[in-house]
């Protein structure tokens, strides 16, 4: 069963408590889940009424796993101040 993010919203302290149990051994053996690792990327339309025909009228957004993006934003509250962000022009 996937959990999504209402899961999390509202679950109860023990199930809380055993994220952040989770979410502590895989920072301290660095190790993330496979599962967390994928996402499917899905187009989407910029404008409701826009022009379907044109590739420039899409964009990407990544569909992943709730625990995934609960981790990440863990992640970023914990060493957001020290993670540099490169960013390639394509």
């Amino acid at each position: 069963m996937m959990m999504c993010s209402e899961h999390f919203k509202y679950a109860l302290t023990f199930l809380l408590v055993h994220l952040c149990l989770l979410f502590n051994d895989m920072l301290c053996h660095s190790f993330v889940p496979s599962d967390f690792c994928f996402g499917m990327i899905m187009p989407l339309l910029k404008e409701k009424h826009g022009d379907a025909s044109r590739l420039d009228m899409f964009r990407d957004i990544t569909l992943s796993c709730a625990a995934s993006k609960l981790f990440e934003s863990v992640l970023l509250a914990l060493f957001g101040d020290s993670i540099i962000i490169l960013y390639y022009a394509i």
